[in-house]
């Protein structure tokens, strides 16, 4: 295939992919924003924003989903979070929870989707999650400290609770949405 110098659009294979000259390639490439932190990131930065493990995978995933919601959305890569049994779900980060566990930056111990299924950094992760919180300013690295210690102690059913008054399209389709009712107050 032969792009000639007028040659402006794609061309286009039987399946469908486009074949871009160099310099509409890297025009594309330069225009695409990079953000500043990864889906795996998030795993590092929660966990490592305290010493205590994570007890449970719905908690874990909870606190991802409000970490990244809250805090780090335009800096973080979209983890793509789907409303699912528990609420939000990203089988992104779950996938990566394996990843960094392989990697031996994660430790995992207790039964599985169990509360006493617990999460935390080893001491190689812990020192990758420090470098990546430190590239947050100090009043983000606070506020996700102290966001951490207070979804911590809301545990699994307060932060479903919390999660599902937030932000409802999540629950659509949990098991446990009916747990949880909506309050209107004042009426």
């Amino acid at each position: 295939m032969k792009f000639s110098k007028l040659d402006s659009k794609p061309l286009t294979t039987s399946d469908n992919t486009k074949i871009y000259d160099f310099k509409n390639a890297e025009k594309i490439f330069s225009d695409l924003k990079i953000k500043e932190f990864s889906r795996g990131d998030l795993i590092l930065i929660i966990l490592a924003a305290r010493e205590q493990p994570i007890h449970g995978r719905i908690l874990l995933m909870k606190e991802m989903f409000l970490l990244y919601q809250k805090l780090l959305k335009p800096k973080t890569e979209d983890p793509k979070f789907v409303p699912y049994r528990f609420g939000p779900y990203s089988f992104h980060l779950t996938e990566l929870i394996h990843i960094l566990n392989i990697e031996g930056l994660l430790e995992i111990k207790g039964r599985r989707n169990s509360n006493s299924e617990s999460f935390k950094l080893t001491t190689k992760g812990r020192k990758e999650g420090k470098k990546v919180l430190k590239k947050l300013d100090k009043s983000e690295q606070k506020q996700i400290i102290e966001n951490r210690k207070g979804w911590d102690q809301l545990g699994t059913a307060g932060i479903l609770n919390y999660v599902y008054k937030r932000y409802p399209d999540y629950k659509v389709k949990s098991f446990s949405k009916n747990r949880y009712k909506d309050v209107i107050w004042g009426q």
